[in-house]
């Protein structure tokens, strides 16, 4: 998905509406690290200037080949009082570079960091896996996923609008894009997904839903990343910022999550990741979508 441009993001950490974690996804990988230097700035030291980061006893700077064992010992920094303020700034580069150990090592870390953490990771999106990107408000930098999208589109037929409104509701994924603009049923796949959400969302249970998709894990699929594509907006919206994936239910998703915090979007998340992950096993479609209902509906009673 498109989250804002860099200056927004920027303005966004100033504003004190930061989230735990965040993906500058970049082919320009120095300037992915710039950016991210930038923001852990701002964090720590309330300004751009990133002369002084590095002396800091709060930031920590690490690199997509860190041991596991150099993770641990970061991870049991993080759980001491911080030194100098309440926040600290985690930057890892190159995330894509990280085994399978301090990945998971990692993610742990994601999912219930201390408070005023703030992770900044920098890497190319495609070969980050998904759990960790789902886990990260995501920060593209530089036009080229957006434009091969809409060049694409456009060779498709279709006009500049359509191109930028597809491009946009695909999250720059060029053959969403192209499925979203020409299939109407796959259209109306990803409208079903978000209404069901959303339905999840008010108390109810969409089994009806879940059954008429229950035979095609593919469709299962796509609609799981279409549901979280709503909450990565979601949280775009609660962090002051625009939505872009999913603006054609800019009005409900603003209403429906109006009262969620950061957490319990996050929770939702992790229920939407550990569903994909079982749809990508031979687990059945339907008792697997049937259990992430039920989880969901547990997870609003919290709330």
């Amino acid at each position: 998905m498109i989250n804002p441009l860099p200056e927004q993001f920027l303005n966004a950490l100033a504003s004190g509406n930061a989230v735990h974690g965040y993906l500058i996804a970049a082919t320009d990988l120095e300037r992915a690290a710039l950016l991210a230097e930038t923001g852990a700035a701002i964090l720590l030291l309330g300004s751009r200037d990133v002369s002084a980061l590095k002396l800091h006893p709060d930031y920590f700077d690490l690199d997509g080949s860190i041991k596991i064992d150099e993770l641990r010992s970061v991870r049991a920094e993080l759980y001491k009082q911080a030194y100098a303020g309440s926040n600290r700034a985690v930057l890892i580069k190159n995330v894509h570079l990280m085994n399978d150990n301090a990945i998971n090592a990692m993610l742990k870390m994601l999912e219930e960091p201390p408070d005023g953490t703030y992770f900044i990771l920098t890497g190319i999106e495609q070969r980050v896996l998904p759990t960790i990107r789902s886990r990260c408000h995501i920060v593209r930098i530089g036009a080229d996923s957006m434009n091969s999208a809409f060049v694409l589109l456009k060779e498709c037929g279709a006009s500049d609008a359509e191109a930028k409104r597809f491009a946009l509701m695909s999250g720059c994924n060029e053959k969403r894009a192209v499925r979203l603009y020409e299939d109407e049923e796959y259209r109306e796949l990803r409208s079903a997904a978000i209404r069901a959400l959303l339905d999840m969302i008010d108390g109810k249970m969409p089994f009806k839903w879940a059954k008429g998709i229950g035979k095609d894990r593919e469709a299962a699929l796509e609609s799981v990343e279409f549901m979280l594509s709503v909450c990565h907006d979601a949280n775009r919206k609660l962090s002051g910022l625009s939505i872009e994936t999913n603006a054609d239910f800019s009005a409900e998703i603003t209403a429906h999550f109006r009262s969620f915090t950061f957490s319990e979007i996050g929770g939702i998340i992790d229920t939407f990741v550990t569903t994909a992950m079982r749809l990508a096993t031979n687990a059945s479609v339907n008792l697997t979508l049937d259990g992430m209902i039920v989880r969901l509906l547990k997870l609003q009673t919290k709330v």
